[in-house]
């Protein structure tokens, strides 16, 4: 139980990935580096766990941006400044992942990975719209029950409630990412910069590729890590990438000694355990509230969204096949707790609206129903996942995307793209289709390496900062990602 308990601590962490800074000001100006063009006033300000010079603010955007009046929304805005005197004019600009991530939440990682980067160049934080401390869309899915943490991801009374409240101080139709990629180069523009560069991970890579295709000529280079095709709807692939990524993981079970002889019918268990998810089962836990316990029951639609939530981080999978074992022998709480870890923060460190209103213009309304029902054939996730998202993309209010917009994005910007080979959201092959077409771009994939940055550090971060450096991916020296390992497997 040891290991288990572990593994969903790291997936706690791995999610909020330090979304715990608080941002506060202390009241003395600051501006911009590039020494020509407007500023964008910034305060003096502090955040947990970040040391160095801090700048933050806001700007001010129109929600209707084809509007000359109405709704406006004040982005936050945060620039970890460089620490050596001499600074490169072009910062290093972040785009978070989700849909529904807030940037500035991620202060604290972002100056831990790109330190080295930061010693001649600004980092910018810019909350896309609807998230963080940018006229944030938040909403309670679940309440306090341990049972309704237990059910569907997206319960649909809940998504209702949560549109009503957000209708009053939002248009829903105004939070995709063509927009939202049009308010950053407001701000680059406000700040008085005239190129950047772009860090993109997970779903903001598909924001990365928006903007090197609306503002080119703003873009001097671009990171894209864990990489989404904007060609492809994310609702298509997901039930063939979490199975190849839970298939990867038995073969290297199967590969390691003391994982094998703990677990060597883990396939077979895993179907059991899947089977009579199908009927629920019963699980005893800590009561939610204080002493005690309760009893609950598990479904599968609860345990395969976890499943696919613990493969994104090779910490996290280190005790799967100990929670499937466990599971098949009739002990469910570890299952259950794991996905209790993976829910209670969900609608704290992801702005629910912002999740729906990309996912429902910018996905479901493009997804072949049947395509994914074929793919989803003889997976875990099967089209289970994509049908809830379809409930909630229906109550959502929605716009049609520009015409092009699922296009690919071709270009010669010097272009970085990082895969972890086991990823089971964004695996290497739609880096590989969006590399295909940039001309002047390098793909490095980690073959122990997942979704999140588990293992990674201080590897990439190293190659990174060179590729910043210098602009280009030219003889960059990347040989330290074939010494990223797993993790050993939790076999009690």
């Amino acid at each position: 139980m040891l290991a288990t308990r572990r593994g969903t601590q790291i997936l706690v962490r791995v999610l909020r990935r330090c979304f715990t800074g608080l941002v506060f000001a202390t009241g003395s100006l600051l501006v911009a580096a590039e020494p020509s063009g407007p500023r964008l006033p910034l305060q003096s300000c502090l955040i947990e766990g970040v040391d160095g010079e801090i700048g933050c603010g806001t700007h001010d955007v129109l929600e209707n941006r084809a509007s000359e009046s109405g709704r406006r929304i004040a982005l936050k805005v945060v620039v970890l400044r460089a620490r050596e005197a001499k600074r490169e004019p072009d910062p290093l600009f972040i785009l978070a992942g989700g849909p529904g991530q807030a940037a500035t939440d991620n202060a604290k990682f972002i100056a831990r990975t790109f330190a080295q980067v930061r010693a001649h160049r600004d980092i910018v934080l810019v909350d896309q719209r609807g998230t963080g401390g940018s006229n944030p869309l938040n909403c309670d899915l679940y309440g306090s029950s341990t049972q309704d943490h237990l059910r569907d991801l997206l319960p649909e009374a809940s998504v209702r409630q949560c549109i009503a409240q957000w209708q009053g101080r939002a248009d829903l139709r105004f939070y995709t990412s063509d927009v939202a990629m049009a308010d950053l180069d407001e701000v680059r523009a406000a700040m008085g910069y005239e190129r950047i560069n772009l860090f993109g991970t997970s779903y903001g890579t598909r924001t990365a590729q928006v903007y090197m295709r609306q503002y080119p000529d703003r873009v001097r280079a671009v990171i894209l890590k864990g990489v989404t095709s904007i060609t492809t709807p994310l609702t298509v692939p997901m039930a063939r990438d979490a199975q190849r990524a839970w298939d990867l993981l038995c073969e290297d079970c199967a590969a390691e000694p003391a994982c094998h002889a703990a677990f060597p019918k883990l396939k077979e268990e895993f179907n059991a355990v899947f089977e009579r998810l199908e009927k629920e089962v019963e699980v005893e836990l800590p009561a939610s509230a204080g002493a005690g316990s309760e009893r609950v029951k598990l479904s599968r639609a609860a345990a395969a969204p976890t499943i696919r939530s613990l493969l994104q981080s090779i910490d996290s999978s280190a005790d799967l096949p100990l929670i499937i074992h466990q599971a098949y022998g009739g002990d469910y709480a570890p299952l259950a707790k794991a996905a209790l870890s993976v829910r209670k923060p969900f609608a704290k460190i992801v702005s629910v609206g912002v999740f729906l209103a990309v996912s429902s213009s910018e996905d479901v309304a493009v997804s072949d129903e049947e395509e994914i029902a074929r793919g989803g054939t003889g997976t875990f996730l099967r089209d289970d996942y994509f049908k809830q998202l379809q409930r909630a993309a229906k109550l959502m209010p929605r716009v049609e995307m520009p015409a092009g917009y699922r296009a690919p994005v071709s270009s010669d910007i010097p272009t970085l793209l990082i895969s972890g080979f086991l990823d089971p959201a964004t695996p290497p092959d739609g880096a590989e289709e969006v590399a295909g077409r940039l001309l002047n771009s390098r793909h490095v994939i980690a073959r122990y390496g997942s979704h999140s940055y588990g293992g990674m550090s201080p590897c990439v971060d190293t190659f990174m900062a060179k590729f910043i450096a210098r602009g280009s991916a030219e003889g960059l020296d990347t040989t330290c990602s074939e010494a990223i390992r797993r993790p050993p497997f939790a076999v009690k």
